[in-house]
């Protein structure tokens, strides 16, 4: 593969020994290591997008691709290097936004629930498990530390601050209606080492399109909440489950979290 065009190389025997034929051309690598080899074909992240590989060239369509690309050092792009996360059914990209001129961000596909997901993190090489019992990677050029990755629930010692997971905007009739939420149901399982721990549900809305998102409830929930009673009305509504970050220590390390099925009373409001 080049960073313009993806070639196949098959054995032909002497004189030449293999045979290079091209498969496409248009598409290829905005890194020399930003390609991988997966169980389900070979994915790889190009100047403008994904793509992926299993007997033809295709687009990976992408939740956050204006996330990720209007947001990267092409300066930079020679340092992009994929990871495989074989455990988790996973194919990533480590890269630096525009304000880095380092790695500080990486972007996940999961292709068996065609899924995506981002953050932030320095990570420099990854070596997925299968000599080890867990991925290994190497951080900061000056921290000189070998991270065992994918393996207990903080950070080296400390609570695994700003971890959460947030919907998409839920509105009824594409927005034509308000709606009125007074209940959620969480459906959360708690799988860290802390049976004390808690944890925030947020619930977000706004009312118009180009209107930023206001919070309008935070609630601390554990183990044993059943549900979570709220007066939150507008055309769209976000919800989003959190690291309770200013709780103390006690209540945040250990910190594993499971999310199922969780309910919410959504009614049809009015306009006023």
């Amino acid at each position: 593969m080049t960073d313009s065009a993806l070639y196949s190389m098959a054995f032909v025997g002497s004189p030449y020994t293999f045979s290079n034929n091209l498969i496409n051309e248009g598409v290829g690598l905005i890194g020399p290591n930003a390609a991988i080899n997966a169980p389900e074909g070979i994915f790889w992240m190009d100047l403008k997008g994904f793509y992926f590989y299993n007997g033809s060239v295709n687009p990976l369509p992408s939740s956050v691709h204006y996330y990720v690309f209007n947001n990267i050092n092409i300066t930079q792009a020679y340092k992009v290097f994929g990871f495989l996360n074989k455990a988790f059914d996973e194919v990533g990209w480590f890269y630096p936004s525009s304000s880095s001129t380092e790695i500080d961000r990486y972007v996940i596909y999961n292709y068996v629930d065609n899924t995506w997901s981002i953050g932030q993190l320095t990570r420099h090489a990854w070596l997925d498990e299968g000599i080890e019992d867990y991925p290994r990677a190497t951080g900061t050029d000056t921290s000189n530390y070998l991270y065992k990755q994918e393996t207990g629930y903080d950070a080296d010692g400390s609570p695994m601050d700003n971890v959460y997971i947030e919907s998409s905007s839920l509105d009824i009739e594409e927005g034509e209606q308000f709606s009125f939420v007074n209940r959620i149901i969480p459906d959360i399982k708690f799988t860290g080492s802390n049976s004390n721990a808690a944890m925030n549900v947020v619930l977000k809305k706004r009312n118009w399109p180009a209107e930023s998102l206001s919070t309008s409830s935070t609630t601390s929930i554990t183990s044993s909440t059943t549900r979570i009673n709220t007066r939150a009305r507008g055309r769209q509504v976000v919800l989003r489950f959190e690291s309770d970050d200013d709780n103390t220590a006690g209540l945040r390390q250990g910190l594993g979290f499971r999310v199922g099925a969780t309910r919410m009373d959504i009614k049809m409001n009015g306009r006023r």
